[in-house]
């Protein structure tokens, strides 16, 4: 469904510059179509010519821009930010508020407004649910765990079983230790697909607000994830460890248990984290070594 160019810079508060026009899809700059909607986070002279093929283009561009294209454009600081807001705003399909037939809800659940729940879903016991959650399909939620609002949660994660913890007997047969814990997680979280997070062992699993968790991850018990933190594809978070606010942790990076790492932190691919790092650190290497301070 189109959308006009000058509705798109309203909406981003900022000026249209040139001609108002019809915007059909996002693309691509190599792949420019005719309304189509572009964005270009650096200033880059080669571009410009192509700019100029495709005038039936609406932009979004840095200031250097201002002036030298002949497409229609958004002037911004921060092209990227403002193409995902437009993405958010008008191009992405609104998952539909219910329950699917095959989801399965257990007892004393608490569900907010407008959440939906996908095909095969396992809802346990006194689970609670926030506002606008989306949780897709074949995804299983423990007993107990708490879900903010604004969430998104995507398939084939499991939240909430018990975590791997154990102690041998004088036999050495390795003896379960149960997980009386939970899951807590605040609002305006993602988590990925095929993603684990235990609960805790006595204390809770916490994931801050507005925490983005990719494909693939693993957070074992009792860890804590400060709020705006990121965690990429693979990574593994051991028991009892301490994330901070707005930190980053790398694809297959691992984290020994019990380590803390600091807020606005970035930790690269593949790292081994086996000491505490402080805030406002760049990390990489097996053990992790820091290369640099954050300005």
């Amino acid at each position: 469904m189109a959308v006009r160019a000058q509705e798109i810079a309203v909406y981003l508060g900022k000026d249209l510059n040139g001609m108002d026009r019809d915007v059909i899809k996002p693309c691509s700059l190599n792949n420019c179509i005719e309304g189509g909607l572009v964005f270009l986070k650096k200033y880059n002279e080669s571009i410009l010519s192509i700019l100029s093929e495709h005038k039936n283009i609406t932009a979004i561009v840095t200031p250097e821009y201002h002036g030298k294209i002949s497409c229609s454009y958004v002037i911004s600081d921060n092209p990227r930010l403002d193409f995902a807001r437009v993405l958010q705003k008008f191009f992405t399909p609104k998952a539909l508020p219910g329950i699917a037939d095959t989801a399965r809800i257990g007892r004393n659940v608490s569900l907010g407004k407008d959440v939906t729940i996908g095909e095969y879903s396992v809802i346990g016991n006194d689970v609670v649910i926030g506002d606008s959650t989306e949780i897709r399909h074949h995804v299983v939620i423990a007993d107990n765990t708490v879900i903010g609002r604004d969430c998104l949660i995507k398939s084939n994660t499991v939240i909430g079983e018990e975590g791997f913890g154990f102690e041998r007997d004088e036999m050495g047969v390795p003896i379960r230790i149960p997980h009386l814990g939970k899951v807590i997680i605040g609002n305006n979280v993602e988590i990925g697909a095929s993603t684990v997070i235990a609960r805790g062992t006595l204390d809770n699993n916490v994931i801050g607000d507005n925490v983005k968790i990719d494909d693939q991850v693993f957070i074992a018990h009792n860890v804590f994830v400060g709020q705006s933190s990121m965690i990429i594809a693979e990574a593994e978070i051991s028991g009892s460890a301490h994330i901070g606010e707005m930190t980053w942790l790398g694809p297959n990076c691992s984290v020994m248990n019990g380590i803390t790492i600091g807020s606005n932190c970035f930790i690269g691919l593949g790292t081994v984290v086996t000491k505490s790092l402080p805030d406002n650190v760049i990390a990489a290497g097996c053990p992790a070594r820091i290369l640099k301070y954050n300005d």
